[in-house]
């Protein structure tokens, strides 16, 4: 066992046992392991209560169906027997419903007598036997009632087989006359040679035996059988009070309406008046009636609910008992574990006056030999240790004459070789370093005079730089001045070539209308031709008039007076219009002469346009050259700046460099003072 006392856990850390990590880490997915399979268990269980609760329902139902299908086929049988009987087919026929009714028949008394023998046989559930003939609406009962004409055979419900051409069972209905609750079963009555349905043959039946056959149906402790009709009504049921009525008119769910409506074997759950409940439907036979087999919610789910709960239990009791058996292991497993934990605390500390007592014959007996063993050698190097600070030490003192008395064994013969190459290398290392500090000092020295020399040339050419930076400055500036006289005489030069453009234009226009003035005049022209001829034809007719008025004498004086006016006047018009011909004639050469100098205006303006576009052309090129310029000035300006900003960097970098050539000097004066510090006289070793 460890000598030493148990140290805790440093402050700030919380410290967990290898037992409770154990527990955590193993029992954790044990336990997850041991939930889940309680889980698929549950499941598994749940499942094979709910089938068979489900069967239990089942077979509750088919039994019931089974028993009441076994009670209401010989009913009828019996009264298919009935239908097919000769007598009463004999007497239905000879029926006619006025002198010859069905009790007069002939064969009336041995049927009589065959319906009380079916009544007698069993009096308990047959309240009566009888047969109605459909033609006269006439029924007659076994206990010798007959209705008269007046009675309706189409609004009972056994007239259905009349239309099913079949057996039947009717919905129950309450007997007028005894007061209980029962049913009929009925048949056609069929003339065999031509198929005819001509009366029906029946007999009522008790639904007491119905009710003592279901209440047998016990299901559980609370469960029962329900029978209803086709339509939903309720021929059976433990509360009397709901006999009679209809499903539909009950506080139901609406899948068991429909269930009844389909007819067909189905589980289901529903809620009545509030109460969950499961059931099964299962039809009666061919009977048209349909049994429910009915069981609360909280009986269905009891058993499911206690296993469960056993089941929780159980796994409790079980995941508790994992936990504490994987404790009581790991405590078990981790108690050596512990004992080491304190010996390596301990050993952790700098004590190595440690001894384990580990009997153990696993990998942690084997671990607590391997610690005690490393404790010994650890006593061993203590010596090694020692001397190894000592002579760094030494060394740390600018002694590297260093002497090693120990017999150093295993890793630690690595460590005195090193101290030994160290103690050379450095002595080695210094000697070098002296003698290339007074070669850094003398390079120093020359490095600072030629700095000093290049910082005085770059200020020298800084100056310059300034000056040509002043002068391309001065040169944009003209050249932007070119540019914008040059871009001026541009606008201005466009200005003028748009003003010839547009004299041109006019020049067009007017030789436009001096053409049109022309054709206008030869109309005109022609048009005073016209007047010519007509003034001849009127000259010529003035002086067949006066001829014509000297024939008449005296009564043609008046005709000739006015025969001579006209020709005046038409001497007149033919002078005025030879006079207005040579006048246009006379404008027309103008106009030909005006034609002609207006098309040399136009040669003349064209040629104008044509040197304007030129000088133009000429003046765009010279702004476009000027703006190059100024680009080109630009960036040689921007060199200029370039090589002003580099000269003066130079100068600065040249400056700084003599500065810096004059601390490294200085730097390894103090860096040889500090090397003669050390000892490096030869190395004195021993083994």
């Amino acid at each position: 066992m460890s000598k030493s006392k148990k140290k805790p856990a440093p402050r700030g850390e919380r410290r967990e046992k290898i037992s409770a990590e154990i527990a955590r880490r193993i029992g954790t997915p044990a336990c997850v392991i041991f939930v889940i399979v309680a889980v698929i268990i549950g499941v598994l269980i749940t499942m094979q209560v709910y089938t068979s609760k489900q069967t239990e329902l089942t077979l509750e139902s088919e039994a019931a169906g089974n028993d009441l299908n076994a009670f209401f086929q010989p009913y009828l049988r019996s009264v298919e027997q009935l239908s097919v009987d000769p007598e009463v087919i004999s007497s239905i026929d000879e029926s006619d419903g006025k002198k010859t009714t069905i009790t007069k028949a002939e064969h009336f008394s041995s049927v009589l007598e065959n319906m009380q023998a079916m009544q007698a046989s069993d009096p308990d559930n047959v309240m009566a036997v009888w047969i109605c003939d459909i033609e006269d609406n006439v029924l007659t009962q076994s206990d010798g009632f007959t209705s008269d004409s007046s009675f309706d055979c189409k609004t009972r419900d056994w007239y259905a087989a009349v239309s099913n051409k079949a057996a039947m069972l009717t919905k129950p209905y309450v007997d007028a006359s005894t007061g209980q609750t029962i049913v009929s079963a009925a048949a056609p009555i069929v003339d065999p040679a031509t198929g005819d349905v001509r009366g029906v043959a029946g007999l009522d039946l008790s639904l007491a035996h119905v009710g003592e056959i279901l209440s047998q149906s016990v299901i559980g402790s609370t469960g029962y059988v329900i029978m209803t009709a086709a339509d939903g009504t309720i021929i059976y049921h433990p509360d009397d009070s709901l006999i009679q009525q209809n499903m539909a008119d009950l506080d139901i769910s609406s899948k068991v309406v429909d269930a009844i409506a389909a007819g067909e074997k189905t589980f289901f759950y529903y809620k009545i008046n509030g109460s969950g409940k499961y059931g099964y439907l299962m039809p009666v036979g061919d009977t048209g009636y349909l049994v429910i087999s009915s069981m609360t919610s909280g009986e269905y789910m009891r058993n499911l609910f206690l296993i469960i709960a056993g089941m929780i239990v159980i796994f409790a009791i079980g995941v508790v008992f994992i936990f504490l058996a994987i404790r009581k292991v790991a405590s078990s497993l981790t108690k050596p574990i512990e004992e080491l934990n304190a010996a390596a605390q301990e050993l952790a500390a700098g004590n190595l006056n440690v001894e384990l007592e580990v009997t153990s014959k696993n990998e942690i007996g084997e671990l607590g030999r391997s610690i005690q063993q490393t404790v010994e050698r650890l006593k061993m190097y203590i010596a090694y240790i020692d001397e190894v600070s000592a002579v760094l030490a030494q060394m740390s003192d600018g002694k590297l004459a260093i002497h090693l008395k120990q017999d150093y064994a295993g890793d630690f013969r690595k460590i005195k070789d090193a101290l030994i190459e160290i103690s050379g290398s450095m002595t080695e290392v210094l000697s070098g370093i002296t003698e290339s500090s007074g070669q850094v000092s003398g390079g120093a020295d020359d490095l600072a005079s030629a700095a000093q020399t290049l910082a005085e040339g770059a200020t020298t050419q800084a100056a310059a730089v300034e000056e040509l930076v002043a002068t391309a400055e001065s040169i944009v500036i003209q050249l932007q001045n070119n540019k914008e006289e040059a871009m001026q005489s541009a606008a201005e030069t466009k200005k003028v070539t748009q003003l010839a453009e547009n004299s041109k234009q006019q020049m067009g226009d007017m030789l436009t209308a001096m053409q049109t003035i022309s054709d206008t005049s030869n109309q005109v022209v022609s048009i005073i031709h016209t007047i010519e001829e007509i003034a001849d034809q009127t000259n010529l007719l003035s002086l067949n008039a006066s001829i014509e008025a000297a024939r008449a004498g005296e009564a043609g004086k008046g005709f000739a007076v006015v025969a001579s006016e006209i020709g005046s006047l038409a001497n007149e018009s033919a002078q005025a219009a030879s006079s207005t011909k040579e006048m246009i004639e006379i404008s027309m050469n103008e106009i030909e002469k005006g034609v002609k100098l207006a098309n040399d205006v136009t040669e003349s303006l064209q040629e104008v346009v044509a040197g304007i576009e030129q000088v133009n052309h000429m003046i765009d090129r010279t702004a476009e050259l000027a703006v190059e310029q100024e680009d080109n000035m630009k960036q040689m300006q921007s060199g200029i700046d370039s090589i002003s900003h580099a000269v003066q960097d130079t100068s600065a970098t040249a400056e700084e460099s003599s500065a810096t050539s004059e601390e490294l000097a200085a730097q390894a004066t103090v860096l040889t003072d500090m090397i003669r510090k050390f000892d490096l006289s030869d190395t004195e070793t021993e083994s």
